[in-house]
């Protein structure tokens, strides 16, 4: 049996897709689609931005997606997974790789969450101790 598991948040990496981006048409097409599906250059961000930059969960989190997607294109006929599974975030590029849903809904649906995510959680008042 074969099994394909696709990381979450946090396996972000300065330069990551760049190696890709360079040696695959796919890759840059996959990229490109990317970068016009969000309406900001995601790639640029991922090739040449800083650890920093990428911790942003707004960037981070499309960016992982369409790293995983695209090595799991990448791989051709060898994906052939029995199955798939995600880790949080990574449950997205696990529907995608098995045919579950397109590149473009599953890219959305992780920018949607991804900017849910960014904002900032409305501090509660608790009062203490508890009357």
């Amino acid at each position: 049996m074969k099994a394909f598991v696709f990381p979450g948040q946090a396996a972000q990496f300065e330069g990551m897709g760049k190696d890709m981006f360079d040696s695959s048409e796919l890759a840059r097409t996959l990229f490109e689609q990317a970068n016009d599906i969000l309406g900001f250059r995601l790639s640029d961000v991922m090739f040449e931005g800083s650890a920093e930059d990428l911790k942003q969960t707004r960037i981070t989190q499309p960016a992982v997606f369409l790293h995983a997607i695209v090595k799991a294109k990448l791989a051709g006929e060898a994906f052939a997974p029995d199955v798939v599974a995600g880790h949080s975030l990574g449950e997205f590029s696990a529907l995608v790789a098995a045919g579950a849903m397109s590149f473009e809904d599953g890219l959305r649906l992780v920018y949607q969450r991804a900017m849910a995510m960014q904002k900032p959680a409305t501090p509660h008042r608790v009062r203490w101790p508890p009357s």
